[in-house]
């Protein structure tokens, strides 16, 4: 089980460092040629278009792992074809909604955060970011599902370093409107690229994308599970969101928060490389739970967090202490993002287990386990940040904030999950 779920995972964090790290290293050029006070104004930018997009796309991608796995496990030809419909028939309803939303707030959204109407072809712009997470989300989903990681991961290998180019290339004109081009073209050469992989299992295996296969039963997942679990995403990326909103209109705002989105975008490629890992337990547990082998499931989830929880830890430790050369090197107009950072890092240790608690929750069909941890999380997030910001802390208070509401959202996910938590011979001890 062990071998199986390293395998599994090893290929995914190939597939997602080629993906994500090719448009972090993009996002370091943006860093680099904007400066603080712009960079600050982009990752704002990106920060709102994927305000709805980031959790919400994720509980889906979930959702598609698991009912497609499940329709694997089965040996059911048809259902396949009708789970993977039901995967992207959501995203891009959803997608939808969320993008025209986004438009119609396109120019209040430039005067109010960004201060300036001119930004308001960026943000409707940013629109098309909300399509690739949605879609991407469901195709990393199903890629784990359909066991199609590997050649996902060579996709993604061959596209990075035009990823990489597009994003280099566009930040040289030092504009953020530019830059915001960029990482659209780049999102969307990922997402093209990842699609012609599982198109072609489609069409070997005669499972085409059909709304005539589906029935009210199969979208029914959907209002039980699919809508449920984005909902609770929907608790954590506004209360993110917020903290940065609050953060850019303190003291120094612009600059703090380009210091805070400096460090936080590392940690936002770490927590995307730990769910793309967490990800592989999820069809695991998923099969585990519909054969009625409920010890295998729980085994798989302590094997899982214990492994997640170390590789973590050992990335975090590294890049925290590497940091200083690093920023001193090559962007010493960051120098204040050094405390920031190390300590968005610490969040994202206390967030691996919670990310595989969170798959634990998806395979159980229990929403609302999501629904409880998550607005933990987005409570204590608002309120840490509000006391730091009050205090006068800047990017280092709102990141300690991070720590903190990571640190109660893993107390509330763990406490929801106890009994599975536990080893088998403490187990054996228990009446």
């Amino acid at each position: 089980m062990m071998r199986r779920l390293i395998g599994t995972a090893s290929l995914s964090a190939v597939s997602a460092m080629a993906s994500r790290g090719a448009l972090f290293a993009g996002v370091l050029a943006a860093a680099h040629y904007l400066g603080p006070a712009a960079f600050g104004q982009f990752t704002l930018i990106q920060t709102t278009a994927l305000l709805f997009t980031t959790f919400c796309a994720l509980s889906l991608g979930q959702m598609a792992t698991k009912i497609v796995a499940e329709a694997v496990a089965r040996g059911d030809g048809g259902r396949v074809s009708a789970a993977l419909t039901v995967s992207y028939g959501s995203a891009l309803l959803a997608s939808l909604v969320f993008a025209a939303l986004l438009l119609a707030c396109a120019y209040p959204l430039a005067v109010r955060l960004g201060g300036s109407a001119d930004l308001a072809v960026v943000y409707a712009s940013s629109s098309l970011l909300v399509l690739t997470g949605f879609v991407g989300a469901i195709q990393n989903g199903v890629a784990l599902a359909l066991h199609k990681v590997k050649q996902q991961a060579a996709a993604n290998l061959l596209t990075a370093p035009v990823v990489f180019a597009i994003m280099w290339a566009a930040a040289t004109r030092r504009d953020i409107g530019w830059a915001m081009y960029g990482a659209i073209a780049a999102q969307w050469l990922i997402v093209i690229g990842q699609e012609r992989v599982l198109r072609r299992y489609r069409r070997e295996h005669a499972e085409p994308l059909a709304w005539s296969k589906t029935t009210r039963e199969d979208w029914a997942v959907v209002w039980r599970l699919g809508l449920p679990s984005s909902l609770s995403g929907l608790l954590t990326m506004p209360a993110i969101w917020l903290s940065m909103a609050m953060l850019a209109h303190s003291a120094r705002g612009d600059a703090e928060l380009g210091h805070f989105a400096l460090g936080n975008q590392a940690r936002s490629i770490l927590l995307f490389g730990m769910g793309v890992v967490a990800n592989a337990a999820l069809p695991m547990l998923s099969a585990a739970i519909v054969r009625g082998a409920r010890e295998e499931a729980a085994s798989t989830l302590r094997q899982s967090i214990a492994l997640l929880v170390v590789v973590t830890a050992c990335l975090a430790g590294v890049l925290g202490m590497a940091a200083p050369l690093a920023v001193a090197r090559f962007a010493p107009a960051y120098a204040e993002a050094v405390v920031p950072l190390q300590w968005l890092l610490l969040s994202a240790v206390a967030t691996a287990p919670t990310t595989i608690l969170m798959r634990k929750a998806t395979a159980d069909g229990r929403p609302a386990v999501m629904l409880l941890g998550n607005a933990a999380f987005a409570a204590s997030l608002i309120g840490a940040a509000a006391l730091a910001l009050k205090l006068g802390a800047g990017a280092t208070g709102v990141a300690i904030a991070y720590a903190v509401a990571s640190t109660v959202q893993l107390v509330v996910f763990a406490t929801c999950n106890r009994r599975e938590l536990r080893w088998p011979a403490a187990a054996g001890k228990s009446p």
